[in-house]
């Protein structure tokens, strides 16, 4: 973060040279704003030096920038940019510098409110704190809808901005935070948050990138983590090009897509729809739909099907087996339901009862090779070893193919029949499916390890 603070705020070594001369020089760097223009600007409205806290250091204050068209009690979501470093004696306000005097007023020409901030540097999280309960009081004097807010911090400023985002504290309001070049952070990030992360790849070399990713899957955070290829650090005020303007335009369609409302559908709710999208999310809960909409249609037999596949899924065997047998009531055929509940009786030791159920399937003419894969499977999966061997032996006949080799070939492997899981094995690869690696680590395949032959099998993998 060292490293980071001196490559953002080289502006140091310039203090004597901003404010001593007459004239400011055209390296200045805080001269700069964002490279992304819009007609409207030269309309926007700014009301500067808003006091938003008063402390023992004095007052701190806030600049708003305003749509020009802005109507008597209208409000609008609001972009803050925030200030987590804090002001520089003798300094210019942050505030006042390039990039945070014309981001807000490109954000007020596109129709938002936006606001640039003073911050005590010794009270960073008090500061922006105080900042948010100030909109939730007053921002509607200023046409500020403080449950619709977006937040930008860039550079140093992205660290301290994410300890408070993050925080139980941070304001509910806050619905959308863009970070740029910042340091990367570890967690914990909430779900509730969208965040949109820009890397730059003149940061790359210094920061540690690495493991942002993994952090956000750990924390099913909703990230959108954006790599600015060929971008400088601060390349939103150095970088005068369209590959930069295309990523601040990404960045206010974010903003756009988080706080704007979403149109409301032209189609009836659907419970049925919520199952599908449940199903891999929170079970009970669809499972419950899943029994109601049972309920309203009893007859349906892909509803029964839905409901008995999810009891299944939950481990509720004898509720899922009576759906089953439900199905088939409709449709003694439905080879579906008779694999299915063959599976489940094998599963209950239940032998003699699962085959009469695969012989229903096979004297209905409908097996293929996919039921007799799924069956095979399933019987891998539960232990039932020989009798995976039988029903992958079957959907080979139908459909050759090198995953069912490759899972018959374990099943042999399991019960120790290895000359059949070799040569098993040995078609597999014949069809193009091989891995090394998940030869080497399936654990099915212990026993052929030590075996010359197995060996030979892996030299023929590239």
């Amino acid at each position: 973060m060292k490293k980071l603070l001196l490559v953002i705020f080289f502006f140091a070594a310039f203090k004597s040279f901003g404010q001593n001369a007459s004239v400011r020089s055209p390296l200045d760097p805080l001269s700069f704003g964002v490279v992304l223009d819009d007609p409207g600007m030269k309309d926007v409205i700014i009301k500067k030096d808003i006091p938003y806290i008063k402390n023992d250091k004095g007052s701190l204050s806030i600049d708003i920038y305003s749509p020009p068209h802005l109507k008597a009690n209208e409000k609008r979501p609001a972009i803050i940019f925030l200030n987590a470093i804090g002001e520089f004696d003798g300094e210019r306000k942050v505030k006042s510098w390039g990039i945070y005097s014309t981001w807000p007023k490109l954000m007020a020409a596109r129709g938002y409110i936006g606001i640039s901030m003073e911050t005590d540097g010794s009270k960073i999280q008090e500061s922006i704190q105080s900042l948010f309960d100030f909109l939730e009081k007053k921002g509607t004097d200023y046409g500020i809808d403080a449950t619709r807010l977006g937040v930008y911090a860039a550079s140093a400023n992205v660290t301290q901005s994410l300890n408070y985002l993050m925080s139980e504290k941070a304001c509910r309001g806050i619905k959308a935070a863009v970070m740029y070049y910042g340091g990367a952070a570890d967690g914990p990030f909430r779900k509730d948050l969208p965040v949109l992360f820009v890397v730059s790849e003149g940061d790359v070399a210094r920061n540690g990138y690495g493991n942002l990713w993994n952090a956000v899957l750990k924390n099913n955070a909703p990230w959108t983590i954006r790599m600015g290829t060929g971008m400088p650090h601060a390349f939103d005020a150095y970088a005068d090009n369209d590959d930069a303007r295309k990523i601040i335009k990404e960045t206010i369609n974010f903003w756009k897509d988080q706080l704007d409302p979403v149109p409301v559908p032209s189609w009836p709710h659907s419970k049925a729809r919520d199952v599908h999208a449940l199903l891999r999310m929170d079970l009970p809960k669809a499972l419950q739909l899943l029994k109601e909409i049972s309920e309203e249609y009893p007859r349906d037999v892909l509803v029964i099907s839905f409901y008995a596949e999810a009891l299944r899924e939950a481990k509720r065997t004898d509720e899922s087996i009576a759906m089953y047998k439900k199905v088939l009531d409709f449709e003694p055929v439905n080879t579906q339901a008779l694999v299915t509940l063959s599976v489940l009786s094998y599963a209950q030791n239940k032998d003699e009862e699962a085959e009469k159920y695969i012989s229903s399937a096979v004297n209905s003419g409908k097996m293929t090779a996919g039921y007799y894969g799924n069956l095979a499977f399933s019987l891998l999966s539960s232990g039932r070893n020989k009798e995976a061997a039988i029903y992958y032996e079957k959907a080979l006949a139908l459909r050759p193919n090198g995953h069912d080799y490759y899972n018959l070939g374990c099943a042999y492997a399991k019960y120790g029949e290895k000359d059949k899981a070799l040569a098993a094995l040995d078609k597999c690869l014949e069809f193009g499916y091989a891995s090394k690696q998940m030869f080497e680590t399936d654990s099915d395949l212990v026993l052929l390890r030590t075996d010359e032959r197995f060996k030979t099998l892996l030299q023929k993998i590239k």
